[in-house]
């Protein structure tokens, strides 16, 4: 029992001392926070006029540096305007000098025009100046002839057109025949003034009669309009025709206008005979042949009556006869 007694009452002192210390413990530490904050508080109250002032002395030096950065811009801003002023000054050109400045511009060119002033080439000269200049002449073959003008193929193949004048022309102009080589006398420029003032027969001798250059021309005039009906006046049947298409006779005038005319006038026999030069006419075995050797060409001779007739057509294209080989 004295046991047990015993060892409440030490249990009981262990507590009461455990309480008591725990007591002491927090009044100290209570103590140190109350002085931690009256050392806080004495300090806030002695730094906070130092505080405000430097406060204050920040807020003056940025507006100082502020004011100091506004004035250096502003300057910046005056140096910049006074070099643009400077600069466009120096673009203002200076005054003249001269007492009348109106006089220093010059005065517009007015050029007349071509209406107003007209240049010599193009002045076409009158037949009366035309007769006053120098006399020509030229050897061709007659392939026209009418009133008022002929032409003639020289032997180079180009063909002319002379003007007869007013004036009337030296030679007698009743005599002119198609086919006829003659001599012609004009005046101007060939194919744009030439004016015919004379004619007479020429020496030439090319083995050709008149009437067959005549006839020749009447073939090269109908292959020219493409005229069948024309083509098949001077033709003598049966005449042979090679088209490439028709390789044989055609019998009978009949049949012959019957032919479509693309297929008798091909592109590259009108091209040929159309520009054929007369003074290339020869004969041979097979007649004279209008184009030359080779094809296309046209052939013409003389029947069994003596009269000029087409004997042949070929109008083959030289360049189909390549690509069938």
């Amino acid at each position: 029992m004295k046991k047990n007694l015993v060892k409440l009452l030490a249990v009981f002192l262990a507590g009461f001392i455990t309480i008591s210390g725990c007591g002491a413990s927090d009044a100290q530490e209570g103590e140190n926070t109350e002085t931690t904050e009256n050392e806080n508080a004495g300090s806030d109250e002695n730094s906070g006029p130092d505080a405000e002032a430097a406060a204050d002395t920040g807020e003056a030096n940025g507006e100082v540096s502020q004011t100091e950065e506004s004035d250096d811009t502003q300057a910046q801003d005056e140096s910049i305007e006074n070099e643009n002023s400077t600069d466009s000054s120096d673009d203002i050109p200076a005054p003249s000098t001269t007492p009348d400045s109106a006089a220093d511009i010059p005065a517009p060119s007015i050029t007349p025009s071509s209406a107003e002033v007209a240049t010599p080439e193009s002045v076409r000269p009158t037949a009366e100046e035309l007769l006053q200049g120098e006399r020509k002449s030229l050897v061709g073959i007659i392939i026209d002839a009418t009133k008022y003008s002929v032409s003639v193929q020289a032997p180079s193949g180009e063909c002319y057109y002379l003007t007869i004048p007013d004036t009337g022309v030296s030679g007698n102009l009743n005599y002119i025949t198609i086919g006829q080589i003659a001599t012609l006398t004009y005046v101007g420029v060939l194919d744009d003034t030439a004016l015919l003032v004379g004619i007479s027969d020429s020496s030439l001798i090319t083995g050709i009669y008149v009437e067959e250059y005549a006839f020749a021309i009447k073939i090269i005039n109908a292959v020219k309009a493409m005229d069948v009906m024309a083509l098949a006046d001077l033709t003598n049947f049966p005449v042979f025709l090679d088209n490439g298409t028709i390789h044989n006779a055609v019998n009978t005038r009949k049949d012959f206008e019957n032919i479509p005319s693309e297929d008798i006038f091909s592109e590259v026999l009108v091209e040929r005979i159309v520009n054929y030069n007369l003074f290339d006419l020869t004969y041979t075995d097979a007649g004279f042949v209008l184009g030359g050797n080779g094809t296309p060409n046209i052939t013409f001779d003389v029947d069994d009556e003596g009269i000029l007739g087409i004997i042949g057509i070929n109008s083959v294209d030289p360049a189909t006869i390549d690509t069938e080989k």
